[in-house]
C-alpha cells in the first residue's frame, strides 16, 4: 500500500479485489467455498451467513466468491450476485432473479463449446428449459405466490397478475405447454446438467419487511431448483423482526429456520486484534509530539477503544474520521490522543459525544469568564452524562480515571456513596495554559476545533505453546530463543506470534506460571528485546509494540517472586541485560510515572517498580551509560531516548560530554547530529526523519551548532551530509 492510500478515506464498504484481509477471513471463506462445491446436496439449498451489522458479512461473502472463482474449471460453479435492494417491486424481484439466472445459464451454455457433445447438449437444453418456463410465465400473465401457512412452504401457485417483463427476455419463443410441465422439464435439465449455480444475496436484513418475505419465498419455493445454492447474508435478530412484522408470526427465527438449511457465523475478531488493526493504520496516518501524548494515546486505545472498537466497521469508521479531521488539526499542532478519543466515542456512542461537546463549550465559557454555573446545573449535567451511557458504564475505576483525565475540570469521586464524578471543578491558570500551549481538547482556545470540523483468532498452536512453556522452565537463554523464533512468525499487520503469546500471558496464563518461569521470562526480556527489534523492526515509539507488551507483563512476573528474588532479578536485568534500549524505555517510563521528571505522575498502582527499586535501577543505568562509547549509544535502538534517560536520571553533563567529545572532528560532529534525528509520520509526507530543536538544544549549544553546520555546507567531503542535516533540522521546526 502506498503512503497516499493510507490517507484516503476508505468508506464503509466490503473487501474487494486487492484489499488486505486484516482479520483472517480468507481461511474461513476457503473452507466454506470447498463445502459448497464438494459437500452440498444436488437439491436446492439455502445457506445463511449470519453476523451483526458491521461484523464483515459482505467481506466474507466477497472472499467466498473469490475462492470459488479460483477453483479449477471442472469444479468451478457459476456465481450470480443478486442484489434485490436495487429492484423496486415484487414482480421485478421475480423478473430480476430469473433474468440473472438465465443470463448465467446461457453464458455457461456458450462456454461449454469445448466440452463433449453430450455435455454441451445438456447445457443448451437447460438454458432452453429455463427460457421456456420464463416465457410460459409471461404468456399466462402470471405472478407467483406460495400456498400454505406462513410458517411452512407449499407448492408454487400461479395467480393472474402481470409479470410482463419476463416476456421481454424470451420474446419470439413458441407457445408454452402447462407451466407445471415446463417447471418439471427445467428441474430435470438442471439435475442432468450437474453444474452448480451459486446465487449470493447480500444485506437481506436491510430490505423492507414485505420485501424480505418475497425474497425468502423466491429462494425457498419459486426458484427452488436443483444445483442452485443460495447464500443469504443477514443479521438474524433484525431479519427475524422484519419477518414477524410482515408475516404476522410469533417467531421470526422459527420461520427463518424453515428457509435456511445451514448457517455460518461471521468469525468474531478478538478485541485486541481490532485494536491492533486500528493502531497499525493510525500509525500510518499521524504521529504524536511527545511521550506524554503517546502515553495518553495508549490509554485511549486500551480503555475507550476496548469498549467501542467492537466490529471491523467500527474500526474503519473511526479511522476514516481521523483521516478526515487530522490534517487540519495537525496544522495547528492539536493533540492526537484527544482526537482519537473523541472519534472513537462519536461512532460508538453519539449521545456521549454530544454531552462532551456541550460540556467543553460550557467549561470554555466559564474559563474565560463569560458564564458561571450553579450547583443545581452541575447536578443536572452530571445526570445527563449518566443518561448518555449504558448502566454500569463507569463502574470500572481505571476507566473512570482515564475518562476524567481527558476533560477539563472533571475529577473522579471515589466515595462509595458519591456520584462517580465531580464536574466543572476549578482548573488552575497553570494547567489551563499548559492545555492552550498543547492545543488540547481541554483548552478553551482550541476545544471547538475538535468538533467543528464537524475472526478467527490468530492463536498459537498447541505445539508452539508447549515449546515456549518447556523453554521457560529450562532457562532464560532457551526462553529468549523461543521468543525470538515466535517474533519472526508474522500474524496480521505488525502482529507476530510473540505478540499473541504476550497477550495470552497477560490475559489468561500468567497466574499459573511458576516463580522460575517468571524469572526466566524477565531475564529473557532483558537480553533479547533489542535483538527482536533488529530482527524484525517495529516502531517502538508507538502503541502496542512488542516492547510495550513485554513492559506490561513485568509487574505480573515480578509479583510472583519472593522479595529477595525480586531484588536479585531486577538487579540482574539492569546490570547485565543486553537489551539496553528496552531497559532504558522502562526506566524512562518509570522516571515520569514516579513524578521524578515531567508534571504528570501516575497513580502508584500503575508503577512498574517501587521507589527503592527505581533508585537502584537509576544508579545501575547511570553507571552503564557512563561506560558506553558514542558508537554504543548510537547503535542502540533508541539513542535519543537513551541520552534523555541518562540526563533525566540525574547526570546532565554525561551525555553532553560524550557528544562533545565525539564532535571534536567535523565528521564526528555530523555523526552526532545524525544520531539526534528521529522518525515521524505525516499524512502529507509519509515517514521521514527530522532533527527536533528540543533534541538538539538538550545536548548541544544550539547557536554554535547551527553556525558550525552552516560552515560545513560547502565542504567538498562533508557538504552533502551537512546539507541533509540542515534540511532535517528545518523539518524538525515544522513538525
Amino acid at each position: 500500500m502506498t503512503d497516499q492510500e493510507h490517507f484516503e478515506i476508505k468508506g464503509d464498504r466490503a473487501l474487494s479485489s486487492g484489499d488486505t484481509d486484516k482479520l483472517g477471513f480468507r481461511q474461513v471463506s476457503r473452507r466454506i467455498a470447498a463445502s459448497l462445491v464438494d459437500r452440498a446436496s444436488q437439491d436446492g439449498f439455502v445457506v445463511g451467513i449470519e453476523g451483526a451489522w458491521g461484523s464483515g458479512k459482505s467481506s466474507l461473502l466477497f472472499l467466498i466468491g473469490d475462492e470459488l472463482r479460483k477453483l479449477p474449471s471442472t469444479r468451478r460453479p457459476s456465481i450470480i450476485n443478486f442484489r434485490p435492494w436495487l429492484i423496486g417491486s415484487r414482480d421485478a424481484l421475480i423478473t430480476g432473479l430469473f433474468s440473472d439466472l438465465s443470463s448465467e445459464l446461457e453464458k455457461f451454455a456458450l462456454e461449454a463449446g469445448d466440452a463433449t457433445p453430450l455435455y454441451k447438449s445438456k447445457a443448451q437444453e437447460a438454458s432452453k428449459a429455463l427460457r421456456s418456463f420464463m416465457n410460459g410465465l409471461s404468456r399466462t400473465g402470471a405472478a407467483i405466490e406460495v400456498v400454505g401457512e406462513a410458517s411452512g412452504w407449499g407448492p408454487a401457485k400461479l395467480i393472474g397478475k402481470s409479470v410482463r417483463a419476463i416476456g421481454d427476455i424470451t420474446r419470439g419463443e413458441s407457445a408454452s405447454p402447462q407451466l407445471s410441465e415446463l417447471k418439471d422439464k427445467l428441474v430435470k435439465s438442471l439435475r442432468e446438467l450437474d453444474h452448480r449455480f451459486i446465487v449470493t444475496i447480500d444485506d437481506v436484513d436491510r430490505l423492507e419487511p414485505a420485501e424480505v418475505i418475497e425474497i425468502l419465498r423466491l429462494v425457498r419455493s419459486v426458484v427452488d431448483l436443483p444445483n442452485v445454492i443460495y447464500i443469504l447474508c443477514y443479521d438474524s435478530e433484525i431479519l427475524a423482526q422484519s419477518i414477524e412484522r410482515a408475516a404476522g408470526v410469533k417467531s421470526g427465527k422459527a420461520y427463518l429456520e424453515k428457509i435456511v438449511q445451514l448457517t455460518a457465523m461471521v468469525p468474531q475478531p478478538e478485541p485486541f486484534q481490532l485494536r491492533q488493526w486500528f493502531t497499525d493504520e493510525l500509525h500510518q496516518i499521524a504521529s504524536v509530539k511527545d511521550d506524554d501524548e503517546l502515553s495518553r494515546l495508549r490509554a485511549v486505545i486500551d480503555h475507550e477503544g476496548g469498549r467501542q472498537l467492537l466490529t471491523p466497521r467500527s474500526v474503519i469508521r473511526a479511522l476514516d474520521a481521523i483521516r478526515f479531521f487530522w490534517p487540519a488539526l495537525r496544522d495547528i499542532r492539536a493533540d492526537l490522543a484527544d482526537l482519537v478519543w473523541l472519534q472513537i466515542i462519536k461512532d460508538g456512542n453519539p449521545a456521549l459525544y454530544r454531552w462532551i461537546e456541550a460540556y467543553c463549550a460550557t467549561f470554555s465559557a466559564i474559563s474565560v469568564g463569560a458564564a458561571r454555573i450553579e450547583e443545581a446545573e452541575k447536578s443536572k449535567e452530571l445526570s445527563a452524562l449518566f443518561e448518555a451511557v449504558p448502566e454500569g458504564h463507569f463502574n470500572d475505576m481505571m476507566y473512570r480515571y482515564y475518562f476524567a483525565e481527558q476533560l477539563p475540570g472533571v475529577e473522579v469521586d471515589y466515595a462509595e456513596e458519591g456520584r462517580g464524578f465531580s464536574i466543572f471543578q476549578h482548573v488552575s491558570e497553570h494547567e489551563r495554559d499548559l492545555a492552550v500551549r498543547a492545543g488540547r481538547l481541554s483548552s478553551p482556545d482550541h476545544y471547538r476545533l475538535y468538533f467543528a470540523l464537524a475472526a478467527p483468532s490468530h492463536a498459537l498452536t498447541n505445539d508452539e505453546f508447549a515449546t515456549i512453556w518447556e523453554a521457560s522452565n529450562a532457562g532464560p537463554q532457551q526462553t529468549s530463543d523461543s521468543l525470538l523464533e515466535l517474533h519472526s512468525a508474522a500474524q496480521s499487520g505488525s502482529l507476530t506470534k510473540a505478540d499473541v503469546l504476550l497477550e495470552r500471558l497477560k490475559g489468561q496464563v500468567y497466574e499459573d506460571l511458576s516463580a522460575k518461569q517468571c524469572e526466566n521470562f524477565l531475564t529473557a526480556f532483558s537480553n533479547m528485546m533489542d535483538e527482536a527489534y533488529r530482527i524484525r523492526p517495529f516502531d517502538h515509539f508507538w502503541i502496542n509494540s512488542f516492547w510495550e507488551r513485554a513492559e506490561r507483563l513485568v509487574p505480573f512476573f515480578i509479583s510472583n517472586l519472593e522479595d529477595d528474588d525480586r531484588k536479585r532479578v531486577l538487579r540482574l536485568m539492569f546490570e547485565h541485560g543486553d537489551a539496553i534500549g528496552w531497559l532504558t524505555s522502562m526506566f524512562r517510563r518509570e522516571t515520569f510515572a514516579h513524578g521524578r521528571y515531567g508534571e504528570r505522575p501516575k497513580p502508584e498502582e500503575e508503577w512498574l517498580f517501587q521507589e527503592d527499586e527505581l533508585d537502584e535501577i537509576n544508579a545501575i543505568l547511570l553507571e552503564r551509560y557512563r561506560s558506553m562509547s558514542f558508537q554504543d549509544v548510537i547503535s542502540s535502538p533508541k539513542p535519543v531516548s537513551l541520552l534523555f534517560a541518562w540526563m533525566q536520571g540525574g547526570d546532565k553533563e554525561g551525555p553532553c560530554n560524550l557528544i562533545a567529545g565525539h564532535a571534536e572532528s567535523d565528521a564526528g560532529f555530523l555523526d552526532a547530529l545524525e544520531g539526534l534525528t528521529s522518525w515521524i509520520n505525516s499524512s502529507d509526507r509519509g515517514r521521514f526523519k527530522v532533527l527536533k530543536r528540543e533534541n538538539l538544544e538538550s545536548f548541544m549549544d544550539l547557536d554554535g551548532t547551527t553556525a558550525r553546520l552552516q560552515g560545513l555546507v560547502d565542504d567538498p567531503q562533508l557538504g552533502e551530509r551537512a546539507r541533509r542535516i540542515v534540511e532535517v533540522l528545518k523539518l524538525g521546526n515544522e513538525y
